[in-house]
């Protein structure tokens, strides 16, 4: 299960619709890659393409 970060969540949601590139950084443990999936969940649930949503795990050797 994902903690939902409400507060960072409420920061970041006014610029989901602009053209603008998000950048979210933090040090290594912080929960950004679980910040991500969240809006990556809420993008889905406002009828986000999921081929219109790009995640890159570059941990990920594959």
């Amino acid at each position: 299960m994902i903690l939902k970060r409400e507060k960072y969540l409420r920061q970041i949601r006014p610029f989901y619709s602009s053209d603008i590139i998000k950048v979210i950084t933090g040090v290594r443990g912080a929960g950004k890659s679980a910040l991500l999936q969240s809006v990556m969940d809420e993008l889905s649930a406002e009828g986000i393409c999921s081929d219109h949503i790009i995640y890159l795990n570059f941990e990920d050797p594959e």
